[in-house]
């Protein structure tokens, strides 16, 4: 077994009795070597645990995932993929062969021919990442224990699971009129509302563009097809987010988007996709005397949509979304809505019906540019994180009006994602860097309470940290994009990042993300909409 143990191999234990010069009552793992050789340098003991994490014990084509979890003995300077090519020896797949130019691996010596042909009739090898006291391993087996502050007297319990995969491209838009400045995607399907559990050829990809145009894009396995344009506002668009519309089923069977955008023209309106066309729905107004730059929305238990916006000046407004289930002007008076007719952007420039929503509550939240947001989890729309460039992160009860917890950093915050099953947050900021933030807020014993952390990831990004935004799927990986054109995909058991894609052209920025099930979207200074399988 050519395992990439720094010149060493492992003995797979058996049933029969086997002895070492130095400890008989050790365990060992591999094939059949010499005592002199299996006893060049340290070694560790540790035992694999598959990790709760993976959802079966078996791979797609029904082969087993497990391996026994009785202690082995390995070389102490181990890293991951040495270890992966001793998973991958128990469950009798193949071994790879050590890659030039690998990150963290020692290189080893080749296999025999007998060995070679052995390997064909196995399945391939897969790929693993293990877990170290909860941290990914990046270093030798032993000195991750040690760091972690494990004991050496006993086995070490090393989790392992498939490692992510690295993004692939996948299809590019066609050229757009000109830069792609933010970007939202959504299932457009009358059973969404969990975009999680979307089916990937149902998701609808949202872009805004710095000619005040949205772009909606179908994107399925045939790659990425314009399906719906229209000119939205008269200046650049900021910020943009995406809902499924479950309060209204088209004739074609599905119940479309609603798309919120806001602009540097200091204008926030909502569209509603049905049918693969983006029509106006709602203009929001009164609320905002600024760009504004961020926007989140969120449908309540009861089935109502609610929205939040920041702007320039740090001003906060919360807003319910007009109901789309009896058309066009059917909103309630606690709304504060009135009819208004607007010009839609067509060639035919016609007449229509909207709704004008006045705002239910402003107020000042941060002293300078809301540059993110997003609701809490299991909030129910009454919690609201907010980042900004006066360096802070805060949480506001929006039914109070009221700031509960405010986190005071030392860089302009220039995007902020949630995970989405908590409330551990990541923010983005223009000196390359890439933090993490803890915000759960909780009440014990009619007290509030907090428990709040942060961790810095380490600099990775060459330039300005436009966007981040987190996988829908898995709670610890997110992605990350940057002036530098480059896409980062981490795992924040890390300090750095899983992958690197060069996303853009060299010269071209990166400036906003879209992460959906297993497919992540980027937008730049290229005007083409960039698409990576992952």
């Amino acid at each position: 077994l050519d395992d990439r143990l720094g010149g060493s191999q492992i003995v797979k234990t058996t049933n029969q009795s086997m002895t070492t010069s130095k400890d008989e009552a050790m365990p060992d793992a591999g094939a059949t070597l010499e005592n002199d050789e299996l006893n060049e340098g340290n070694q560790i003991r540790i035992s694999f645990v598959l990790d709760a994490s993976v959802g079966t014990k078996e791979t797609p084509d029904g082969e087993p995932l497990e391996v026994p979890s009785d202690p082995i003995s390995v070389p102490a300077t181990t890293r991951r993929r040495g270890l992966s090519a001793i998973v991958n020896h128990l469950l009798d797949r193949k071994v790879e062969k050590d890659a030039k130019g690998g990150s963290d691996e020692e290189s080893g010596s080749d296999s025999d021919s007998d060995s070679e042909s052995d390997d064909e009739d196995k399945l391939p090898s897969i790929a693993f990442d293990f877990l170290v006291n909860g941290r990914l391993l990046r270093t030798g087996i032993e000195a991750a224990a040690r760091r972690e502050g494990l004991s050496l007297e006993t086995a070490v319990r090393v989790h392992y699971f498939p490692a992510a995969r690295a993004p692939t491209a996948d299809g590019d838009s066609e050229e757009l009129p000109d830069w792609i400045t933010a970007m939202s995607s959504s299932c457009c399907s009358s059973t969404g509302g969990n975009a999680a559990s979307a089916a990937k050829a149902d998701n609808v990809l949202f872009a805004g563009t710095a000619d005040g145009a949205i772009r909606a894009f179908g994107c399925d396995e045939g790659g990425i097809s314009e399906l719906s344009t229209t000119g939205a506002h008269a200046g650049p668009i900021k910020c943009i987010a995406s809902l499924p519309d479950d309060t209204t089923t088209s004739s074609s069977g599905t119940g479309g988007c609603l798309v919120a955008s806001g602009s540097i023209d200091q204008t926030l309106v909502m569209h509603h996709m049905d049918k693969k066309k983006l029509a106006l729905h709602s203009v929001f107004s009164g609320g905002h005397t600024n760009s504004i730059c961020s926007v989140a929305l969120m449908r309540q238990s009861a089935g109502r949509a609610v929205m939040a916006s920041g702007d320039w000046d740090g001003n906060l407004s919360v807003w319910k979304v007009p109901s789309t289930g009896s058309g066009v002007g059917s909103s309630s008076s606690n709304n504060k809505a009135s009819k208004k007719k607007q010009k839609t952007s067509s060639a035919s420039a016609t007449a229509v019906e909207v709704e004008e929503v006045r705002p239910l509550v402003s107020w000042k939240a941060h002293a300078s540019n809301i540059s993110g947001m997003a609701y809490t989890h299991g909030s129910n729309g009454t919690k609201l994180i907010t980042g900004s460039w006066d360096h802070s992160l805060k949480v506001h009860d929006l039914e109070r009006q009221d700031c509960i917890l405010t986190l005071n950093g030392s860089r302009v915050v220039t995007a902020l994602g949630r995970c989405h099953n908590s409330d551990v947050v990541a923010s983005a900021h223009p000196d390359c860097i890439v933090r993490l933030w803890d915000m759960r807020v909780h009440t014990k014993a009619g007290a509030e309470a907090t428990s709040v952390s942060d961790t810095t990831l380490r600099p990775s990004h060459k330039a300005w940290v436009t966007d981040v935004k987190w996988s829908l799927t898995d709670p610890f990986v997110l992605a990350t994009t940057s002036h530098d054109g480059t896409v980062k995909v981490w795992d924040i058991r890390s300090s750095l990042p899983l992958h690197t894609v060069r996303a853009h052209p060299k010269g071209e920025k990166g400036l906003c993300l879209s992460y959906t099930d297993g497919i992540i979207y980027s937008g730049g200074s290229d005007c083409v909409v960039k698409r990576f399988v992952c």
